[in-house]
């Protein structure tokens, strides 16, 4: 679920950034260096979880080729996705019929979501597709409070777009 922002919050987060902002010396080089550390973390997770995410949207289209034109629109998204978290251009293609070899599912998506090959009724992959979706939505809405500011921002954005995804493709598995 997104958390609520509170003025509390806010002023709790501010604070927080004017002391790390306060925080000088050879300890403020050390603080960046772990930073920069947990940021590339951060960045990487969310490269392989939106890799992974596309290798479903391949695996349900594969299975499921009368899908491909109303999943086409959630799988550029998600191919955005991977680019952006990656640091490259929005601007280069992800081929829909090359899933990446490195995905791996997220570790809260049970691989068995859609099947391994993307298998089961249209219906069913739709509803899994949906699960992950919400899924990643919410972790990443749940990341984004203690993410650095640019970072933050992608997370949000991407969030907001799984969240979309999950009423276009329909209810999620199992609510």
């Amino acid at each position: 679920m997104i958390p609520k922002l509170t003025r509390r919050g806010a002023v709790a987060m501010a604070t927080a950034g004017v002391l790390a902002g306060c925080s000088g010396g050879r300890s403020g080089a050390a603080t960046a260096s772990r930073a920069d550390t947990a940021q590339a973390a951060l960045q990487a997770r969310e490269v392989r979880d939106s890799t992974a995410l596309l290798a479903r949207y391949d695996a349900v289209i594969a299975a499921h080729p009368q899908l491909a034109a109303r999943l086409a629109p959630l799988r550029a998204d998600t191919a955005a996705h991977v680019r952006v978290f990656d640091g490259r251009s929005a601007t280069a293609r992800t081929s829909p019929s090359a899933p990446s070899s490195q995905a791996a599912p997220p570790a809260s998506v049970p691989p068995s979501a859609t099947g391994s090959d993307g298998t089961g009724s249209a219906a069913s992959s739709l509803a899994a597709l949906a699960t992950a979706e919400r899924e990643l939505a919410d972790r990443r809405a749940g990341t984004l409070l203690s993410a650095p500011g640019a970072l933050a921002r992608l997370l949000a954005s991407a969030a907001a777009a799984n969240a979309a995804h999950v009423a276009l493709l329909g209810r999620p598995a199992g609510k």
